[in-house]
């Protein structure tokens, strides 16, 4: 089991003072998980995978500050609540620098070639029991 999305666009902080990027931001974030699952929210234990693919050597936030608003407007649409959310990898790659798209899902490949920001959403099971580590 796993829903994932892609929404186009840099990710918008929680923190940002500008109330109309944050707000169309959730509001792409939210329409997009809605096409993607149309299911009951799940149960149990998730992980989840956010990847922002980000022009430039920076990227426009913080790992932190950009999945919380991401997994706040997935709350009650794809699972229950975000704390169900149990693993997650966060990561920023850069889109204008070469890639291996080997195994790669094809809604990746497809923004890419794009050219343009935006973030890859994945809800899934979470890796039971987590490896330590070494």
């Amino acid at each position: 089991m796993h829903v994932e999305h892609v929404v186009l666009g840099s990710p918008i902080s929680n923190q940002s003072s500008n109330l109309v990027l944050l707000t169309a931001w959730k509001t792409a974030v939210k329409a997009e998980a809605t096409k993607a699952w149309t299911k009951p929210p799940l149960t149990g234990k998730l992980k989840a995978i956010i990847i922002n693919f980000h022009l430039g050597e920076t990227p426009t936030v913080d790992v932190d500050n950009m999945s919380k608003p991401i997994l706040d407007m997935m709350n009650k649409l794809v699972y229950d609540d975000d704390r169900q959310i149990r693993q997650a990898e966060i990561v920023h790659v850069r889109i204008d620098t070469p890639m291996i798209f080997a195994g790669a899902a094809k809604m990746i490949a497809d923004a890419v070639q794009v050219g343009l920001p935006f973030v890859y959403v994945r809800i899934e099971e979470p890796v039971d029991p987590y490896p330590l580590p070494k």
